[in-house]
């Protein structure tokens, strides 16, 4: 589904009412004198919700006015940053589906008057995507756990694209970033993020809580077993987004009408999963655990003919792999070995007979889910509360 979306609009595709809402006010931008634009030729406004409209389930935009200097003179554009599900329902557990456009479409357009911008219906059908996040809230109630599926997440081998921060991981492990400068894939735990959040905001995933922060405060109103994970694809820039829509196969304008579609988000987290999936452990977990049933089953592939030499090192790769997963053992032997020997050793704990067949059960879920990609609501959880 979609989330957060920026929409960029040029002059004279709006027109500012309130100048004075923004932060300093907007009037130098717009009427003499006339802010210096600086040394970087720019100059910015800010508007973003107050903490009192996100208490009292009033969601609006974050607004940046920008005036630049360019090859023709000055333009001036208007940056609006939004979650359209929050603006929809205050939360993004709900989700929108595609012919949700209309819905958001009309309640952009009266949430920008309310902040002093007016701007027609046809502009903001049509207006140019600068970036955007498509995202899926997994709920599992078979006492499957987010940290299960973080856990089995942080074993797997990183390629070089996709960049995994240990800095990353936040809230005890319940969050985990994927990173690129252009892009990151994000999964967390969304009850655990609201509940962090509620100490403080700093400390959670994501902006603007507002309202929804107290959603799962009454634990007894929900299913004792009840997780959300949620996973996020943000695409921070125009290049990304066309890139991933032609690998996923989609020839379309990079509009806010083309891009709330809810076929179009489940194929760009899907092929993001899939990229995942293609990395997944070399070892699974699931295979003997204890050292000595290792051993023997190492020495069972070798058919007799492995030295005890190999076999030990195959060992301490295995467990060391699984102690710390395969990119903090790449991390533990770079000072021991050059990395085309990690490589070797990679490619031989691979041919390793240490798969059970059944995969990796958290991230079988994940599978499930997405397949599915059936947009979740909060009341379909809800249980009734013993007076």
């Amino acid at each position: 589904m979609l989330d957060t979306i920026v929409l960029t609009l040029d002059q004279p595709q709006f027109d500012v009412l309130a100048p004075d809402r923004f932060s300093p006010s907007a009037k130098g931008l717009l009427v003499p004198p006339y802010y210096p634009l600086g040394a970087r030729g720019n100059f910015a406004c800010i508007q973003n919700p107050t903490k009192g409209d996100l208490n009292a389930g009033r969601y609006l935009p974050r607004l940046t006015l920008s005036k630049r200097k360019g090859p023709n003179g000055f333009a001036l554009s208007l940056r609006v940053e939004f979650s359209a599900p929050k603006l929809i329902f205050g939360n993004n557990f709900d989700e929108l589906q595609s012919c949700d456009f209309p819905k958001v479409l009309t309640a952009l357009r009266e949430a920008l008057g309310l902040m002093g911008i007016r701007v027609s219906h046809n502009v903001l059908r049509t207006a140019r995507v600068s970036a955007i996040h498509y995202s899926k809230n997994l709920a599992f109630t078979d006492f499957t756990t987010c940290l299960m599926v973080m856990s089995e997440l942080d074993l797997i081998d990183l390629t070089k694209r996709l960049d995994l921060s240990q800095t990353d991981y936040r809230n005890e492990g319940h969050a985990v970033r994927y990173h690129a400068s252009s892009y990151e894939v994000t999964f967390y735990d969304k009850i655990k993020d609201l509940e962090k959040a509620r100490y403080s905001e700093k400390r959670g995933i994501e902006r603007d809580y507002g309202a929804q922060i107290e959603m799962f405060r009454d634990s007894a109103a929900f299913p004792r077993q009840l997780e959300v994970l949620r996973m996020e694809a943000r695409l921070g820039k125009r290049p990304k987004i066309k890139s991933v829509l032609n690998a996923v196969g989609v020839h379309a304008e990079l509009t806010f009408e083309a891009l709330l579609d809810a076929g179009l988000a489940k194929a760009v987290l899907m092929q993001f999963w899939a990229e995942i999936k293609r990395q997944l452990p070399l070892i699974d977990p699931a295979v003997a655990s204890r050292p000595e049933d290792l051993l023997a089953s190492l020495a069972s592939a070798g058919r007799g003919a492995a030295r005890i030499g190999k076999l030990l090192q195959q060992l301490g790769c295995v467990l060391l792999a699984r102690s710390v997963g395969i990119r903090g053992a790449g991390a533990a032997l770079s000072r021991h070995c050059s990395a085309r020997s990690w490589q070797r050793y990679k490619r031989e704990l691979k041919a390793l007979p240490l798969s059970s067949g059944q995969g990796f059960s958290a991230l079988r879920r994940v599978d499930e889910e997405l397949s599915k990609f059936k947009p979740l609501r909060l009341k379909a959880f809800h249980m009734a509360v013993p007076q």
